[in-house]
């Protein structure tokens, strides 16, 4: 059942017409259990030979490596319903060690464990194995108070309190609050997220918010001094998303997801006009994405590739302009579309990592290619944004900006470590076709791409990773970023 008998006789040496010699048994059963091992699964031949009945008939039996029992050990606060979910192997399934491994990752993947591992016993039956993955689980509810210094160089206070794996149900919930010492009011986040809202694993996600961009903040918009109130401002936007995901095929996603969001400008200069853009109104945008994933481990890729494509339609309903290069074209009801691409490689020396190892340091080349366009009359918060921590390092947060942007980055990650990775960086890339110069921050209408490069380290923490990079620009001019997260 598990290989068609068609592949099956394809792949046998002995042929029809042919006389029968007792040599032609092995090279034919090896090329049946070479054929099954090739796909995952585990067979053995029980006879090869003529029939009795009819001698001119050769005749095949197959032991195909079935599953016996499937069980879980170790959950104490996870739900049974919730690892059924995980666990795609069913009792009476050939066993296949690939489909079983992908469960074992999956639930690691979660992290909701501090260590997964695997037995599979045998000695039950003839042709049956027993599979059991013995888990700990690990702490999934966190409180957090304390100082942080965000992507755009604002020292901030936050609290944070969030649960990934709420009462064992596998939901995440989830509150962000976060004051920067530069004013402008609070940023807060309500989060949720089921990722099994149906049985076909349909996973769901709010978020309502109210959050402060600090535009430029960390550069002083142009300058090598910090920003004071007289040349720096924020949007402030307060909106909400909403998305689900599904796979429709073995490693291949897709996803619907709206997100609406009102936008108000803050802390404008009256006196220094060329200091900001002003787009104040309402924005809608509705994202249906295809995403790929092969890499080995989500968490820490060290082998595979991820490709995402979307398209974002979007409105706007822009009701006040000012600032650098007012658009009174862009007021009241327009439409965008943006289309967007992504891909990531990850390469690795050494053997792949097994299932016990799904958390080992390892070198690893890694690279990311990002494109996207639009088409339409998009609002100037709507385009494309590089430099900065996630983008090109060496470079302001949002030093580029426009209608397409195109960002490469590839890096080599060298453990030191168990939770210390030292780290070599190139990023090149940019985005043009915006609104023009403001300030001193120059734009290109047509294709203008930069180079950042620099070393990094990275951190695990109980609250999650952290990145400390140190980029130069294409002048030599460095720079320092901090993320919480990793990179990609």
């Amino acid at each position: 059942t598990a290989v068609k008998t068609a592949d099956i006789l394809k792949a046998i040496t002995l042929q029809p017409g042919q006389v029968f010699n007792n040599k032609s048994i092995k090279p034919s059963s090896d090329a049946i259990t070479t054929l099954y091992t090739k796909k995952g699964f585990f067979a053995r031949i029980d006879a090869f030979g003529p029939l009795k009945e009819s001698p001119n008939t050769v005749s095949i039996s197959i032991i195909e490596l079935t599953v016996g029992a499937v069980k879980v050990t170790g959950t104490v606060r996870t739900k049974d319903r919730v690892m059924r979910h995980l666990i795609r192997t069913r009792t009476g399934d050939p066993y296949n060690v690939r489909k079983w491994e992908a469960d074992l990752k999956r639930i690691y993947g979660t992290q909701w464990f501090e260590t997964v591992k695997s037995t599979e016993d045998d000695r039950r039956e003839l042709g049956k194995v027993d599979l059991t993955a013995d888990v700990k689980e690990a702490k999934t509810g966190t409180v957090g108070v304390g100082l942080q210094l965000d992507p755009r160089s604002n020292l901030a206070g936050f609290v944070r309190v969030s649960d990934n794996n709420f009462r064992g149900t596998g939901q995440t919930v989830g509150i962000n609050y976060l004051q920067a010492t530069t004013g402008g009011g609070a940023s807060v986040d309500l989060n949720y997220s089921n990722p099994f809202i149906d049985s076909r694993d349909t996973s769901m996600s709010i978020s309502v918010y109210s959050r402060l961009i600090y535009r430029f903040a960390g550069s002083g918009f142009g300058a090598v001094t910090t920003p004071t109130n007289d040349n720096s401002y924020n949007e402030r936007r307060t909106g909400g998303t909403l998305g689900f995901s599904r796979e429709i095929k073995q490693e291949l996603f897709a996803n619907i997801s709206s997100r609406f969001e009102h936008i108000k400008t803050n802390n404008l200069s009256t006196t220094i006009s060329d200091s900001f853009i002003q787009q104040d109104g309402d924005v809608g945008v509705l994202t249906l994405g295809l995403t790929r994933n092969r890499r080995d481990v989500d968490l820490d890729p060290s082998r595979g590739d991820w490709v995402r494509v979307s398209l974002d339609p979007g409105y706007s309903r822009i009701t006040e302009v000012g600032g650098a290069n007012p658009d009174n074209s862009i007021l009241g009801s327009n439409t965008f579309l943006k289309k967007n691409l992504e891909i990531r490689k990850y390469w690795s020396p050494g053997q792949p990592p097994r299932l016990r190892d799904l958390d080992a340091s390892r070198r690893v080349i890694a690279f990311r290619m990002r494109y996207g366009g639009i088409t339409g009359k998009v609002p100037f918060f709507e385009q494309y944004f590089a430099g900065g921590s996630e983008t090109i390092r060496g470079y302001p947060e949002d030093r580029f900006w426009g209608r397409q942007n195109l960002l490469t980055t590839l890096e080599y990650r060298h453990p030191v470590q168990k939770s210390f990775n030292v780290i070599g960086f190139v990023d090149y890339g940019g985005a043009w076709g915006g609104y023009g110069t403001v300030n001193s921050y120059t734009q290109s209408e047509k294709i203008s791409l930069h180079v950042g490069y620099g070393v990094g380290m990275s951190f695990k923490t109980p609250l999650g990773p952290i990145r400390l990079d140190l980029g130069f620009d294409d002048h030599g001019k460095s720079r320092t970023h901090f993320l919480i997260g990793t990179s990609f």
